[in-house]
C-alpha cells in the first residue's frame, strides 16, 4: 500500500517520469545559490540537464463523514 493511500488519498496515478536539471532544482528554496554553484561545479557540465528525475502524482482525498 502506498503512503498516499495510507494519507487517505484515492484515485491515485503516476505521471511521467522527467529529468529534472539544476536550472530546475534553482528554483526551489531547498537548493541555496551556494549549492546550485557546487553543483555546478562538481557535476560534469554533460549531466547538468538530468541530475535526477522528477515524478508528479495526482489523487484526491474523499471528504470525510
Amino acid at each position: 500500500m502506498s503512503k498516499l493511500q495510507k494519507a487517505g488519498f484515492v484515485d491515485i496515478e503516476r505521471g511521467a517520469e522527467l529529468p529534472f536539471g539544476i536550472d530546475e532544482a534553482a528554483r526551489y528554496p531547498l537548493f541555496t545559490p551556494d549549492l546550485i554553484a557546487l553543483m555546478r561545479r562538481v557535476i560534469p557540465a554533460e549531466r547538468h540537464a538530468t541530475v535526477a528525475r522528477a515524478v508528479t502524482y495526482t489523487s484526491r482525498k474523499p471528504p470525510t463523514r
